[in-house]
C-alpha cells in the first residue's frame, strides 16, 4: 500500500472513530433527556393522581352536605306545612267565633 492510501486510512479511521464519539455523545444526551422526561411524567402522575384523590375527598363531602342539606330543607318544610295548617285551623276556628258572634241577635256580653 502506498503511503497516500495509508494517510486516507487513517483519515477515514480517525473520521469514523470521532463520529463513533460524536453518537455515543448524542445516544448519552438522548438517554440523560428520556430519563428526565421518565421522571418528570412520573412526578406529573403522582401530582395528578394527589389532586383526583382530593378532588374526590371534596366531591364525598359536598355530596355529603348537599344530602344533609336537602333532608334538613325537606324536614323545614314539612314543619312549615304543619305550622300552615295549624294557623288555617285556628284562622277557620277564629272566623266560625266570630261568625257565630255576629249571628247573635244580642251577643252574649250584651244581653238584655
Amino acid at each position: 500500500m502506498s503511503q497516500q492510501s495509508e494517510d486516507r486510512l487513517d483519515r477515514i479511521e480517525r473520521n469514523l472513530e470521532r463520529h463513533a464519539e460524536e453518537s455515543n455523545q448524542r445516544m448519552a444526551h438522548l438517554d440523560r433527556f428520556l430519563a428526565n422526561f421518565s421522571n418528570d411524567v412520573a412526578l406529573i402522575a403522582a401530582e395528578s393522581k394527589n389532586r383526583i384523590a382530593s378532588a374526590e375527598v371534596t366531591l364525598d363531602r359536598l355530596a355529603e352536605l348537599l344530602t344533609r342539606s336537602y333532608h334538613q330543607s325537606n324536614q323545614r318544610l314539612d314543619r312549615i306545612e304543619e305550622l300552615v295548617a295549624r294557623n288555617g285551623q285556628q284562622l277557620q276556628f277564629l272566623r266560625d267565633l266570630t261568625q257565630g258572634h255576629i249571628s247573635q241577635p244580642t251577643p252574649p256580653a250584651h244581653s238584655d
